[in-house]
């Protein structure tokens, strides 16, 4: 699939200290930073608050849609500048990687919500905050 972001990291914890560094709310703003929130219950809420390049406030939320503890967890997405039908799925799936070890891959999709003429630059500028926020829980869970 074109239109979508599928990256993978590999870290020095079990699937269970991965699991709590993404869905603890105070874990997951000790590497994600301030304004972070994502419920691991079906019909949870996710809710992002940050700021663009220009200093103004912006919100991504999105409702929690599968859970299998330590394993997978899976919600919407939603930017509020986005068009009101644009919505796209992230799935953080969790696997044993050797002793000691976990492997956490982050696929964001549906891409193709968007319009055409903002896609590109949202799916890159994604990619690009995945990546980021992929290697400050990497070096927060390596420690």
């Amino acid at each position: 699939m074109k239109d979508q972001i599928e990256l993978s990291i590999t870290v020095r914890a079990g699937t269970g200290e991965v699991w709590h560094a993404l869905t603890d709310s105070d874990e997951l703003e000790n590497w994600w930073g301030e304004g972070i929130k994502l419920e691991a219950k079906v019909g949870g809420q996710f809710r992002e608050k940050w700021e663009d390049d220009d200093g103004q406030a912006q919100m991504a939320s999105g409702k929690v849609l599968e859970v299998k503890k330590s394993k997978l967890i899976r919600f919407t997405w939603v930017e509020k500048s986005w068009p009101k039908n644009a919505v796209t799925e992230c799935t953080y799936e969790i696997s044993e990687a050797g002793p000691g070890k976990s492997a956490l891959t982050v696929r964001h999709t549906g891409w193709e919500s968007l319009p055409a003429a903002i896609r590109s630059k949202t799916l890159k500028d994604f990619k690009t905050g995945w990546t980021y926020h992929l290697k400050e829980l990497k070096e927060y869970l390596d420690f």
